[in-house]
């Protein structure tokens, strides 16, 4: 049985359940739902919608606009803590590998020439909300790229594989120079921002 009373905090009334005779305690229940439970469902949820409204390229776009606030802000902090004004290419590489892994990622470089680096990723930072998503994996594509055309002029990334389309991991190319882009390639330039500040 519930019993109810009446607390006052700054003269507002408010309701809250006195608690007796319930078992189990409420808050020792097996119940798979937690702060990372919200942030999955949040962000599957909104995924869906964005993709099964307005279709998966206007998804795209639309977390594309998000990832870009995203990585300016990161490309500040990252910049600032090094005090430099521009990234180097070690510097890049580091950055976007620490990045990806401090949101909880498994980022590491699997190959690298002069022209392009190949990452893989076993775990994405978006979890369970990534599966069957692909317009999530903008977040990856646009801070690669943006960061990439801001050190070096031009970035060109492809998305061979990832874990939102199914696959066990991510396969994530990044080109450094001008490339003939295919079907899936997204290009990046650098920004005026940023050009003004070299």
């Amino acid at each position: 049985m519930i019993a109810w009373g009446v607390c006052q905090f700054r003269g507002l009334a408010s309701v809250t359940p006195s608690v007796s005779n319930i078992s189990p305690s409420i808050g020792a229940l097996e119940i798979d739902f937690d702060h990372h439970g919200l942030f999955n469902v949040l962000v599957a949820d909104m995924a869906e919608l964005l993709e099964s409204i307005a279709g998966v390229e206007d998804a795209c776009a639309y977390v594309s606009g998000i990832a870009a606030r995203l990585g300016t802000d990161i490309e500040k902090q990252y910049k600032t803590a090094l005090g430099v004004q521009r990234l180097n290419r070690d510097q890049l590489l580091e950055i976007l590998i620490d990045l990806k892994n401090r949101a909880g990622g498994a980022f590491s470089i699997v190959e690298q020439d002069e022209d392009r680096v190949v990452f893989s990723n076993c775990a994405c930072p978006l979890g369970r909300a990534a599966a069957n998503h692909p317009s999530l994996c903008m977040l990856t594509s646009n801070i690669f790229g943006r960061l990439t055309a801001n050190a070096v002029g031009y970035a060109a990334v492809d998305l061979e594989e990832t874990i939102a389309s199914g696959a066990a991991e991510c396969r994530v190319v990044l080109h450094l120079k001008r490339i003939e882009p295919g079907p899936g390639t997204r290009e990046y330039y650098r920004d005026d921002a940023s050009a003004a500040s070299a």
